[in-house]
């Protein structure tokens, strides 16, 4: 699964369900069509899934290397992956005068703020993201601090035993839901890691799912899982809105675990196109993600003209930041990650020696 081209169309589905919806935004077209805003949140939340799942596959990679600093090693190449191309984008956002969503007007930002776009503290920090698509990060970066050790877990015990920790993190989340909406603790939203991390448990329990496990359905019905997921979760948000809570978190807690439990269960994808074009989008899939609301800016508000134009610069003009930001940042910092990582492992390699000989 570590090369799976299963969990880069996975990638490339969640990324390209974001777009969709920020397109519409811009295009001024979201209030018509408000599934799409759904399409949104169900693409970040595969994106949860994704991510656990990968990172889960990173660390069995590093423990079979025999790391030494296997924690620090971890938390030093997540770094280096997700935080240069985020301080650019805010960076650039700011020099810029971006606005804040796709399609919004640019507004005033505060010190504090942008300061805590930097750190991808914004939820634990009370304020908004520098540009939208970054309420996610904190999420995920939150997450990092708990997913060694939920990896560790997942090695050395059995999946009732992970069933157990996702009960407790829905269990978490429940009495979280209802104290929020009870307004019980003054400021408690800011800790909404609580409320996605059955999302992220769901990635784990996919891992644990996978070993020793042969997929044994057809690789061409995982399009088809995938799709059907996605039509479930929306159908649910159209016909059955929750009278309270515009995205309830036990429908995306149900759909990541569904999805969690089908991903080990499909053969590699065969088709080459399909491959080769699930390879590239999730490649340049942090820069999409991060890109959109600048280039959805400069299509429809600086160089406003026909909507076919605005559309067809908006997403070449989009292609271009995220190829650029990945070879110019991205992966530099991925590879920079390496490096550290690499000599934090020769020096301990060599103390380790020392003492041996001492």
């Amino acid at each position: 699964m570590t090369e799976s081209r299963n969990l880069d169309f996975l990638r490339s589905v969640a990324v390209l369900l974001v777009l969709v919806d920020h397109l519409f935004m811009a295009a001024g077209l979201a209030n018509r069509f408000p599934v799409v805003y759904d399409m949104g949140r169900l693409g970040v939340l595969m994106f949860f899934v994704h991510t656990s799942l990968v990172l889960m596959l990173s660390l069995e990679r590093s423990e079979e290397q025999n790391s030494g600093d296997f924690f620090r090693g971890f938390y030093i190449r997540r770094a280096f992956r997700i935080y240069p191309l985020s301080i650019a984008c805010v960076l650039l956002a700011c020099a810029f005068g971006v606005p804040q969503t796709p399609g919004g007007a640019p507004a005033a930002r505060s010190a504090f703020q942008i300061i805590a776009s930097l750190l991808l503290v914004q939820n634990v920090a009370g304020q908004l993201s520098v540009i939208s698509p970054m309420w996610s990060l904190p999420l995920e970066v939150q997450m990092y601090i708990a997913l060694p050790f939920l990896f560790l877990f997942a090695k050395r015990h059995s999946i009732a035993d992970l069933l157990k920790v996702g009960c407790a993190a829905v269990l978490i989340g429940l009495t979280f839901d209802r104290a929020l909406s009870m307004h019980l603790v003054r400021g408690l939203g800011r800790l909404d890691i609580l409320e996605v991390a059955p999302c992220f448990v769901a990635g784990v329990m996919s891992y644990r799912l996978s070993k020793n496990r042969t997929p044994a359905l057809s690789s061409w019905l995982w399009p088809v899982a995938v799709s059907s997921i996605m039509a479930i979760y929306l159908l649910l948000q159209t016909v059955f809105p929750d009278p309270v809570d515009r995205y309830p978190a036990y429908r995306g807690w149900l759909v990541c675990w569904i999805l969690g439990a089908l991903i080990p269960q499909f053969r590699d994808m065969r088709l080459r196109w399909l491959r080769t074009a699930s390879h590239y989008v999730a490649k340049y899939s942090y820069g999409i993600y991060l890109g959109q609301v600048p280039a959805l800016w400069i299509g429809f508000t600086v160089w406003p003209q026909t909507a076919a134009f605005s559309w067809i610069v908006s997403i070449l003009l989009l292609a271009g930041i995220a190829v650029a930001s990945y070879h110019a940042i991205e992966h530099p910092g991925i590879l920079l990650g390496k490096l550290v990582t690499g000599r934090s492992k020769t020096k301990s390699s060599r103390v380790a020696a020392l003492v041996a000989d001492a």
